[in-house]
């Protein structure tokens, strides 16, 4: 009969053959042109870059003197766009680990082995370089710094702080709200007061978001060390008060901005009834955050950022 540290042995034999199997199984190369656009579409995010792309076509348009689009915008907009994925590679090497200790993110190319961490770290690095590149050669000294400042925020802050401190949270809202001012700052729009608007719209809208997935991969999120609010306060009051922060935080900006003339009547009334859109099932969610209503906040948070992108979209369409 074997001894305890020999079966201790031979599980860790049997869990790193088993771990080796599966690694050699996700790294099967996929079949096809339909496989082979799933594969680039996880490796880029591409739902998440659509979002991102959106937000900063519709925070330049608001900021915009004209509807035109000359070369020189569509350039410095590749150009962020090449940042932006360059970070997003970046944030998936250095969470490769955690995120192959999750299945919510273990099939991610880079964590399943399917892409090797070096090959990804160089494909980052040149986009990141392309875009840093591009925006300096536009001579918009401002731009090219916000871009540099929201890709350190992103890869060098905010991924690092996640297995550290829930104070994560409040910085990945302002990462997330980061495309506002950049798309604002491809027409030099800084100073107009409804970009401002939908960045702190964005910015208080993550929290109910993020705690939503935070409570719904809580597990998850504790397996791999990551220490969102559930996981660094299991109580629940801290992920409560990021909620209710964020659903406070939401109608505070729109009342402040219809004070400073950001808005008008009309479209406060809308922004106002996407906070009661949110109301109902926080409310539901704070009271007791299980699953299905982690899911259905999930939902609505999803729903309520397409809303408030088409709603800035047609105020400027009308205006």
């Amino acid at each position: 009969m074997s001894n305890p540290g020999e079966q201790v042995a031979n599980t860790v034999v049997a869990m790193g053959n088993k771990n080796r199997e599966l690694a050699r199984q996700n790294s099967s190369p996929e079949v096809g042109v339909a496989g082979w656009l799933q594969e680039w579409q996880a490796f880029l995010r591409i739902r998440i870059l659509f979002s991102i792309i959106a937000t900063m076509v519709t925070a330049a348009a608001l900021a915009a003197e004209s509807a035109g689009v000359d070369t020189a915008i569509a350039a410095k907009l590749v150009s962020l766009i090449a940042i932006i994925v360059g970070a997003v590679i970046f944030n998936q090497v250095l969470e490769s680990e955690s995120d192959r200790l999750m299945p919510r993110t273990s099939h991610r190319p880079v964590a399943a082995g399917r892409i090797r961490r070096s090959w990804a770290t160089v494909l980052g690095a040149v986009l990141t370089l392309m875009g840093t590149l591009g925006l300096l050669v536009s001579g918009d000294v401002v731009l090219f710094v916000l871009g540099l400042a929201a890709w350190a925020l992103y890869v060098i802050v905010y991924t690092p702080l996640k297995k550290k401190t829930s104070w994560q949270t409040p910085i990945g809202a302002v990462v997330g709200a980061a495309p506002v001012i950049l798309g604002a700052g491809l027409v030099h729009g800084y100073h107009v007061p409804q970009v401002w608007t939908l960045f702190t719209l964005i910015f208080f809208w993550q929290f109910p978001h993020a705690m939503a997935i935070a409570t719904l991969y809580q597990d998850q999120f504790a397996r791999a060390g990551i220490r969102v609010a559930p996981v660094a306060d299991p109580s629940g009051r801290l992920m409560r008060l990021y909620t209710v922060a964020g659903l406070v935080g939401l109608q505070l900006c729109v009342i402040g901005s219809v004070i400073w003339g950001a808005i008008n009547a009309a479209m406060a009334s809308l922004l106002t009834a996407g906070t009661i859109y949110l109301t109902f099932p926080t409310m539901a969610f704070l009271r007791s955050p299980d699953q299905f209503r982690s899911r259905q906040l999930l939902r609505h948070t999803l729903v309520y950022l397409f809303l408030l992108i088409l709603i800035f979209a047609v105020f400027r369409w009308f205006h």
